[in-house]
């Protein structure tokens, strides 16, 4: 028991990064507090990580020119020539520390570091055209090289323990559309993590998107396998960018940098190449990797704080180094997200006294919508006081399910039936697992749901829609759920940090999504605030009384398109538009006639 304890207590990642902005391969000592020194060989262009406790002193030179520093953990270097081109000299990049300065040794206690292994389930789509002894040979070298260049930088190895494929719809035109396909199609169990090779897309001329992942250590990661004219280098290297981007890797100014924006006819094309971390993202993966061995963190919501907060510092410098690239700012909102403190019950004993009941009724109410499913599927009734049974599909029969959640709701302890209501709507509508592996919310619906009745309700619950789009049901209570457990700001942040992740490679930023996400949260705070009595959803809920006109919105904008209308003096801003979008949302006649609700 004690050993777990101490396993979940916060401890600063003790690990800096060094690297080498010389010409040619340097030989230095390193001495961990306790050890004896060790020779440490840097090649030209490389940065690598020194895992340690207690203390980190660097010796390099010879004769006068000796040199030794006390190292600080959480940090990077890089060694560099002199002015005379000959000596050695140690820089700290600039990423909110104090310069290295010289030191004496300072003792502390030995330790050793193992690497931790991430189990991965190996995948091709139907659209692989090679038989499986040729393409699981390959895919299998492939991953080997890359965990190789991974535990070299982060600690990290990959295993590779199943291997399958899966059906890709050939009518997918956007690759972001796939990455939430191949989620809802693939579970990665017995794994950790799904790497997805998919060969459905043809070759395209142009920039295009190779790879995409969500978040640092999302369980699914999607590949292009099909482009024209890719080197088998270029693929790993691709993958190698990817699974940077699964620790924590951003994007990065330096073009000799695997975590560059633009891969493709890059430096694995000239002979003798190697796949190379830039110092600032070799700090990233290494803080994640850290984590992970010591800590055992599967996810970015149990990162400890004293990581969250230097990473939150790294991001904060790429965003200034790169102004036009989105991916520092959208790992920036996910960890403001993941780190934002819990809401506060006004009272705390009375807050105490309602977690597990709370999680009663959330799953009391979640199977009755569940039944009503089962019991009803093809045939529901539309409308509670008439009780007619019709067809009921589309926005009509998002109307019905909160219609009978409203009912359900009705008959709970009057101290969790709003939150209990929202709760379970965002569990029900979210056929694509989106809530249950985002960073802070899946512990939650584990609790109330399980797998067997998750496959069962996918099965039986139809599609329900707002205006027609079943994207848009998920949207809004998505939202909706979000604020209740991680209260309105963090709700609104995370939408946003959804869409700027989109924008990078997904499907785009959608103004669209935004003004339903927006929806979903004035919903929420007006059921919880009192002013949308459960009773009036139960008698008529509809959609289009809670969802603003869509008009003129904007979808499907890429990072590039969003700089070109946000992005000048002149223009006007993302939060300005989101503005006038909420107003949209408050000027709703619903939430103008509070009379209408009490009848």
């Amino acid at each position: 028991m004690l050993l777990a304890w101490l396993l979940t207590q916060p401890v600063g990642a003790e690990v800096t990064v060094l690297a080498n902005r010389t010409v040619a391969t340097i030989s230095i000592e390193i001495v961990r507090g306790g050890e004896l020194p060790k020779n440490l060989t840097i090649p030209s262009g490389d940065s690598l990580p020194v895992f340690f406790q207690g203390s980190l002193q660097v010796r390099f030179g010879e004769g006068l020119r000796r040199q030794q520093y006390l190292l600080q953990a959480g940090s990077a270097y890089f060694f560099a020539r002199g002015a005379d081109a000959e000596s050695l000299e140690l820089e700290q990049i600039g990423i909110g520390e104090e310069k290295a300065t010289p030191s004496a040794p300072a003792p502390s206690v030995p330790t050793s570091m193992q690497p931790v292994t991430i189990t991965v389930k190996l995948l091709v789509d139907e659209n692989e055209p090679t038989h499986r002894r040729i393409w699981e040979p390959k895919l299998r070298k492939r991953i080997a090289a890359a965990s190789k260049i991974l535990e070299r930088h982060s600690g990290v190895r990959l295993k590779v323990v199943a291997v399958a494929t899966w059906e890709s719809d050939e009518k997918r035109q956007h690759f972001g559309h796939s990455l939430r396909e191949f989620e809802l199609a693939v579970r990665p169990q017995p794994a950790q993590l799904a790497i997805g090779f998919s060969s459905q897309y043809q070759a395209s001329r142009g920039r295009s998107h190779l790879g995409v992942t969500r978040w640092p250590m999302h369980s699914h990661i999607l590949l292009r396998e099909r482009s024209r004219n890719l080197l088998e280098t270029e693929r790993l290297e691709l993958l190698v960018h990817e699974l940077g981007h699964y620790l924590g890797a951003s994007h990065s100014p330096e073009p000799q940098s695997v975590m560059r924006p633009v891969l493709t006819r890059g430096p694995q094309r000239g002979v003798g190449s190697r796949i190379q971390f830039d110092p600032v993202n070799a700090l990233l993966v290494a803080l994640t990797g850290d984590e992970m061995r010591r800590r055992g963190v599967r996810s970015v919501r149990d990162l400890s704080k004293p990581t969250v907060a230097r990473m939150k510092q790294i991001y904060g410098v790429l965003k200034q180094a790169m102004p036009h690239d989105p991916a520092a700012q959208q790992y920036l909102r996910i960890l403001q997200v993941v780190s934002a403190p819990p809401q506060k019950a006004k009272d705390p004993v009375q807050q105490k006294a309602s977690v597990s009941p709370l999680v009663a009724d959330t799953r009391q109410l979640l199977g009755h919508l569940l039944k009503v499913a089962q019991e009803s599927n093809g045939e529901r009734e539309a409308s509670l006081p008439i009780g007619q049974a019709v067809d009921v599909t589309g926005d009509e029969l998002t109307d019905f399910y909160v219609r009978q959640a409203g009912l359900a709701a009705s008959r709970l302890r009057p101290i969790n039936a709003k939150r209990s209501l929202l709760l379970a709507l965002g569990i029900f509508m979210d056929d694509t697992d989106t809530l249950r592996s985002f960073p802070g919310t899946g512990d939650f619906i584990n609790r109330v749901e399980s797998e067997e009745q998750r496959t069962e309700r996918v099965s039986v619950m139809g599609t329900p829609t707002m205006r027609e789009r079943s994207d848009l049901t998920k949207h809004f209570f998505a939202s909706a759920y979000l604020v209740v457990v991680m209260g309105k700001p963090a709700a609104v942040s995370a939408g946003l940090a959804k869409e700027m992740i989109d924008s990078q490679g997904g499907t785009g930023f959608s103004f669209v999504d935004m003004a339903v996400n927006r929806a979903g949260i004035v919903f929420a705070e007006r059921l919880l605030a009192g002013e949308l009595p459960v009773a009036s959803l139960a008698r008529g809920f509809y959609v289009d009384d809670y969802l603003p006109t869509l008009i003129g919105l904007d979808e499907g904008l890429s990072a590039v398109d969003l700089q070109a209308q946000f992005g000048g003096p002149d223009q006007p801003t993302i939060d300005e538009q989101l503005e006038l979008i909420e107003q949209r949302v408050l000027e709703l006649p619903i939430y103008d006639q509070p009379e209408r609700l009490s009848k």
